[in-house]
């Protein structure tokens, strides 16, 4: 038996507050969830900052980093377009990429907004890689490792942005490595992380 006892009034008032009786038959019957406020889906915030990384200046090329003959990075599956539109070298600025948690479920644009400014929501593949390459064989770090996606975004050589997600995952046997269009239907799940730009 509960000792939290409620009276008449205050019945009266908790029912007032959920929309009377059809509100309690919508809460009883899971079409309506009571959140708390500071409960992401009450307060609208969708990521929150977990960590600073530091990325280190280097010459980039995809094709020779993404690939299976990689002994420093266990791929299972790279998508063919990873080089296909990011395969020309890049010179990869030193500086530090921001590590976020999506705490709701959310598409692309919506994410991209959440990130802020244009100068903040896109990173390099250089940049993503080195995240990947020091968690090559599922080591503990920045990046999730327990089948959940690692999502960043990133223009190709033609300026066009794509979500790059890298999932460590058994079933690949590995690091799996995909390119989604930014308007594709897709919904993330809460739980993934994305990766942007510091400042």
């Amino acid at each position: 038996m509960s000792d939290f006892n409620l009276t008449y009034v205050q019945i009266g008032d908790l029912g007032n507050k959920i929309g009377g009786q059809e509100g309690a038959k919508g809460i009883l019957s899971g079409e309506r969830i009571v959140v708390s406020r500071n409960d992401p889906r009450a307060t609208g915030v969708v990521l929150n900052f977990e960590r600073k990384v530091a990325v280190a200046s280097r010459r980039f090329v995809a094709s020779e980093s993404f690939t299976k003959s990689n002994s420093k990075v266990k791929f299972g599956y790279i998508d063919e377009k990873v080089v296909k539109l990011f395969g020309k070298g890049q010179d990869v600025p030193f500086g530090e990429l921001a590590v976020n948690t999506l705490l709701l479920p959310k598409h692309d644009p919506e994410i991209l907004v959440a990130l802020g400014p244009q100068s903040r929501r896109f990173i390099k593949l250089g940049q993503f890689y080195q995240l990947i390459e020091a968690q090559g064989h599922s080591q503990k770090g920045p990046l999730l490792v327990n089948g959940y996606a690692n999502i960043a975004f990133i223009l190709d050589e033609n300026g066009a942005p794509w979500a790059v997600r890298a999932r460590w995952c058994p079933d690949y046997g590995g690091w799996g490595v995909d390119v989604c269009s930014v308007a594709s239907l897709g919904e993330w799940v809460a739980g993934h992380r994305v990766l942007s730009q510091v400042a």
